[in-house]
């Protein structure tokens, strides 16, 4: 591989931005980690992980695409630099890789459609609508503080439930609890990204909830969204190293609130990886969680 070549490969994988992947990862799992026995299939599971980390990859280029072209980000950015605005990469480049990526996530979410329950079509829709009206169109969602409601949906319920539906598994109000619960940690992560933009967006006229809200409230809103899921789910009743488990989340979860509270500006940019990462932990303790009770 030419010089070129190799600085051309590391940004593109600058501009995918792998570091969020745990949070399309840790909602999958659950959800498959929820399917009957009997139901299972590698062959489905594999598809699920396949069709929600292409659509994150296609939902990063999109918002680097989007926000490039509308204005949103300037040579003042706070956050990890984007492709289009550094010049790095071209509008056309960007708009190739976001439809291979979305192709690929299509791809895979008609597989499970044909294969799975009808209802699979429907999301599959949603989730189309959801990557390319979160930035992008005449009115993009983001823009109108509705991000993080979004995030929640398509990273809780959807992937919990959808994975079900995959597998044409039954659906439990276990399953509806931990789609909600799993969900919380990974709209956390926005609310970082936002918290730190909140000048620069509303400078362009994007209104996220920490705009509307104010940093105070914001940080009160990331605590709920980190450690809520914890405080509902106390292993009361269950071996000392369930507790172990939920302690050592715990901690996670009390280090990013602390974190949280003490940056600004460009000093979250550390916290988006690290809150991608809990997401997966508290994902993992869900399954955790459940696998236990259900015993």
């Amino acid at each position: 591989m030419t010089a070129a070549a190799g600085h051309k490969v590391m940004i593109w994988g600058q501009a995918l931005r792998p570091r969020t992947l745990p949070a399309a990862v840790g909602p999958v799992l659950l959800g498959q980690a929820l399917v009957v026995p009997d139901d299972f299939a590698w062959s489905t599971a594999l598809l699920c992980l396949l069709c929600a980390l292409t659509l994150q990859l296609a939902v990063n280029l999109a918002n680097d695409l989007f926000d490039g072209l509308s204005g949103v980000d300037q040579p003042d950015r706070l956050g990890p630099v984007r492709a289009l605005q550094a010049g790095w990469l071209s509008a056309s480049e960007l708009s190739a890789g976001l439809a291979v990526t979305l192709g690929l996530a299509v791809a895979t979410g008609l597989l499970l459609a044909l294969f799975g329950h009808w209802l699979l079509w429907g999301l599959g829709g949603l989730a189309l609508l959801g990557v390319l009206g979160y930035s992008g169109g005449r009115r993009p969602y983001a823009n109108r503080g509705l991000g993080e409601a979004a995030v929640w949906f398509f990273f809780g319920p959807m992937a919990v439930l959808g994975g079900l539906l995959a597998q044409q598994s039954p659906i439990t109000l276990e399953a509806v609890a931990a789609g909600v619960l799993v969900g919380m940690p990974v709209a956390a992560i926005l609310v970082v990204n936002n918290l730190r933009d909140r000048h620069t967006d509303a400078r362009a006229g994007k209104i996220t909830l920490a705009v509307r809200m104010g940093p105070g409230a914001t940080r009160r809103l990331f605590a709920l969204l980190t450690g809520g899921p914890l405080a509902i789910t106390l292993p009361l009743g269950m071996p000392a190293w369930a507790w172990g488990a939920w302690g050592i989340t715990g901690l996670a979860a009390l280090g990013l609130v602390r974190e949280m509270q003490r940056r600004d500006g460009a000093a979250l940019n550390a916290l988006l990886g690290m809150t991608a990462l809990y997401s997966l932990a508290m994902a993992l303790w869900l399954g955790l969680r459940l696998g236990i009770a259900a015993d």
